[in-house]
């Protein structure tokens, strides 16, 4: 098997894309660059990523630098088909100098290494050489280092992720506690506003009602009232009736807060205690 590994150049690439990774780059741009260095250190005819889908429990590609690199196709594996997907189950690095031995055409050298953090699976990372026996055991190390990388990043863009989703869900939370607080204040207002006019009604109506019951008894037992007397007493009467339906009033109090406070359309109202209602 050829050493044609490049130390230094790989220690350069591997710096390179450690401060790729570092950058603020799209999280695509990032997994494309590094299969470019990839390529250009080991100098391979082809590079491609694959991350894991939880929710699917299979592999998808999501960048290639070249022809995608997979083996196996055909052949069907617990996450997927292809080897990428045997290699993701099993979690362990793969290096075949020579696969399509008698073959002068597709990929001769090749290594797949899963990507872990951890124990969790992250995804798989492939290269290939048209060229038998070109890859050795260094080339092997250097792209379990690059997976190891790229499974880093993978997984804390997916922590980032998280945080946004639970960040959004905080901000509609804290506008839903906002609005039920707003309402829970009308609904206070409301309560004042009832109580009041239960007062008023209280302390006005009671001696509102004996003085026009002691009116209409006098005018009941009395015939001889002078007619100035009389005149007088009616007027007082009329008034009495009239602070008396003012009063009433109060009594629709409860509809004319609802109205102007928790009217609005698609608005839930919330139950409190109508004990001081009329």
């Amino acid at each position: 098997m050829a050493d044609n590994y490049d130390e230094f150049g790989s220690l350069r690439v591997l710096y390179e894309i450690s401060g790729l990774i570092r950058s603020g780059e799209k999280l695509e741009d990032k997994f494309l660059r590094a299969l470019e260095m990839v390529k250009s250190a080991v100098e391979c005819d082809s590079a491609s990523l694959f991350i894991y889908d939880e929710q699917k429990g299979t592999l998808e590609e999501v960048a290639t630098v070249g022809t995608r690199v997979d083996l196996i196709e055909s052949t069907k594996f617990e996450m997927g088909a292809g080897l990428s997907a045997w290699v993701a189950k099993q979690r362990n690095s793969v290096l075949l100098p020579d696969v399509r031995k008698g073959q002068r055409n597709g990929f001769r050298s090749f290594i797949s290494t899963p990507l872990i953090v951890g124990d969790k699976l992250t995804g798989v990372i492939n290269i290939g050489h048209k060229q038998q026996n070109y890859f050795n055991e260094k080339h092997q190390r250097f792209i379990e280092i690059i997976a190891s990388e790229l499974a880093s990043t993978i997984e804390r863009s997916k922590f980032e992720e998280e945080l946004v989703e639970k960040n959004n869900a905080l901000v509609v939370a804290n506008k839903e506690i906002e609005k039920q607080q707003q309402q829970i204040i009308e609904m206070e207002k409301y309560q004042i506003l009832t109580q009041i006019a239960a007062s008023i009604s209280h302390e006005i109506n009671n001696p509102l009602t004996t003085i026009i019951g002691n009116i209409e008894l006098i005018f009941m037992k009395n015939t001889d009232i002078d007619e100035i007397t009389e005149q007088k007493l009616r007027i007082v009467h009329k008034e009495s009736k009239r602070i008396g339906k003012i009063i009433e009033k109060f009594r629709d109090i409860k509809k004319i807060v609802i109205k102007d406070y928790l009217g609005k359309p698609g608005e839930k109202m919330i139950d409190v205690d109508h004990s001081a209602d009329l």
